[in-house]
């Protein structure tokens, strides 16, 4: 996948060692950590494609999460730019993210995807490194709904 090789070739080698999956609209970065991940999501139904970092690890780490990042949030556009957003969208999950007009999918606009996801990683891992947000226990966490959710073990 071009964006994954981009974007470890534009990062410093501390940052360059995450593991993703993907499928046709999502990819997911993370360091170890699946519930506190970066994303870029094709959204075609808006035009839009979304880069960011992502907090879904419960309500208790989501709103530490969102506090820390708020209170840091003029340096963070100050380094990535005016188009940074700050997002909260349920008790358990918010983002931070910029939303960036959707392109033809090739190569030149698959390296801007890198190219902005790499220069998120850098600026905020470290941040997310030193917030040291204690992670919140699987079981603590709502069950899935709808489709994805997972059948209950007999």
């Amino acid at each position: 996948m071009a964006i994954v090789a981009d974007a470890r070739e534009n990062l410093p080698a501390e940052f360059a060692g995450f593991q993703h999956r993907a499928n046709s609209m999502l990819l997911k970065l993370d360091y170890g950590h699946d519930r506190i991940h970066y994303e870029v999501w094709v959204d075609g139904m808006r035009g839009r494609v979304e880069i960011g970092l992502h907090f879904e690890d419960g309500q208790a780490s989501t709103a530490a999460s969102l506090a820390y990042f708020d209170a840091r949030i003029v340096e963070i556009k100050h380094l990535l730019g005016p188009q940074i957003e700050l997002e909260r969208w349920t008790a358990s999950w918010g983002h931070l993210f910029e939303s960036e007009r959707l392109a033809r999918l090739d190569r030149r606009f698959a390296g801007m995807v890198a190219r902005r996801l790499a220069a998120q990683i850098a600026v905020l891992q470290p941040m997310v490194e030193e917030a040291a947000i204690p992670r919140e226990p699987r079981d603590q966490m709502p069950q899935p709904r709808g489709r994805w959710r997972q059948r209950a073990k007999r």
